[in-house]
């Protein structure tokens, strides 16, 4: 263990001497450095090192790295020290990194190092850094759900790249199908790369689809472009050679965050390419439905296969209605004719299809009336074909609550409320009493 102790040390020595040749550190600070670390060295080689023994370390090592930096900003200002870039410019930042590195070697199933390993090269733009790490975490703990997730968002997120985000997605439910967390963001994912790209498009005017085929490629020769001139050298020990930053300008970093990548399989526009209506998520959502089914225990009494499809059509439905600028009632209608087709007799499957015209419509929108009289007529229609009075019961119920939570429980404040209030009691009076 000593040997160890004493070659880590050892690595540190360059680095400590050019601190004390440019001035910012005193020969008594580096002293007391020396002695910090050769403590750290000793707790985390020890038999009984601990996590927070690495954690400690790191944090020693940020706030040693923090200080570096302000006191190299105050000097160089007044020009008193060499500001050449030498070993200490980058020597604090691979340290850092090497610490968490083997922290988590020594520790793969302490989650809390990972994050705070992916948190530090992250706020340190280490490219290449993040992706080995979160390349080994999903090797370690492929069943780890909140790696798969912080994985596809940091790829779709940050490096705008969908077709990255949607591997690890499909890599991520094949190893765990049956997460619906998983499923609703692959879905959710799904939808929200087509709302920006249609949103991208009306933005910068593109009709055709040669002048969508003509931007794409104008984009991604810009992608290539930005990547080649930010990437620095090839692999090196040195974690300074891994920082690549995104290009300078505002604007090049906005159109990075916020728009999806060039894709020839997305020209046309909804009424003619299928993938631009949001059919990707739906065909999640009928991938997702029996993935989850099956994993339910065969001899299970807790819950049945029929409650957990309405819990994860439910989930669904939540999820489109987040997306105002998509077609929701193509979306909407899929998920209807699913359940009318395997669950035709269920009285939450009427009370889908009764609620749809109302499903976003608030107090104040124009249409109120129109559309309320659309869903009551579904309402009375669905409740003359029950022949038990249990079930016209339930359904009455069940739709009463919908318009009570819906419209009476909130609070809006508006011309005509107190019409409002009038009709929606009308209307539940005569729901009661058909």
């Amino acid at each position: 263990m000593a040997e160890k102790v004493r070659y880590y040390l050892e690595q540190s020595v360059p680095e400590l001497e050019d601190l004390k040749s440019k001035g910012l550190f005193e020969k008594n600070e580096i002293t007391m450095i020396m002695r910090r670390r050769t403590d750290f060295e000793h707790r985390i080689q020890g038999r009984g090192s601990k996590p927070r023994d690495f954690t400690k370390y790191a944090e020693f090592e940020v706030n040693l790295e923090k200080l570096r930096k302000k006191r190299y900003s105050r000097l160089s200002k007044v020009g008193v020290i060499d500001t050449k870039p030498s070993i200490s410019d980058w020597a604090g930042t691979r340290r850092i990194m090497f610490i968490f590195e083997r922290a988590t070697r020594r520790y793969p199933g302490d989650l809390d190092l990972w994050s705070q390993y992916l948190k530090f090269a992250k706020s340190n733009g280490a490219i290449k850094v993040i992706y080995k790490v979160y390349s080994r975490l999903l090797q370690l703990q492929p069943r780890n759900i909140d790696a798969w997730l912080s994985a596809a968002k940091y790829e779709f997120e940050t490096n705008a790249n969908a077709k990255g985000a949607r591997m690890l997605f499909q890599r991520g439910l094949r190893l765990n199908p049956e997460s619906l967390e998983l499923w609703l963001s692959y879905a959710q994912f799904e939808l929200t790369y087509i709302s920006r790209l249609l949103a991208r498009r009306k933005v910068l005017g593109l009709i055709t689809e040669k002048q969508q085929s003509d931007e794409m490629t104008s984009q991604q020769e810009r992608l290539a472009k930005s990547i080649a001139d930010s990437a620095i050298g090839d692999d090196d020990k040195d974690f300074n050679d891994d920082k690549i930053e995104l290009p300078s300008t505002e604007e090049m970093k906005e159109q990075l965050h916020h728009l999806p990548e060039a894709d020839m399989n997305m020209l046309g526009n909804p009424e003619t390419n299928p993938a631009l209506r949001g059919d990707v998520a739906l065909t999640v959502f009928d991938l997702c439905v029996p993935a989850i089914i099956k994993s339910i225990p065969e001899f299970s009494t807790v819950v049945n296969a029929q409650d957990k499809t309405f819990e994860v059509v439910d989930h669904f439905l939540s999820m489109i209605d987040l997306f105002e600028d998509l077609n929701r009632d193509h979306l909407y209608l899929h998920i209807l004719n699913f359940l009318q087709s395997n669950y035709p007799h269920d009285l939450r499957t009427s009370l889908i299809d009764i609620c749809l015209p109302i499903r976003n419509v608030k107090r104040t929108s124009p249409q109120l009336s129109e559309l309320l009289q659309l869903a009551v007529n579904k309402f009375i229609a669905y409740k003359s074909k029950l022949r038990d009075l249990q079930e016209k019961d339930t359904l009455t119920n069940l739709f009463v609550n919908q318009l009570t939570n819906q419209f009476l429980s909130t609070h809006e404040v508006a011309d005509g409320s107190e019409k409002i209030d009038t009709l929606l009691r009308a209307i539940i009076k005569k729901c009661r009493t058909i």
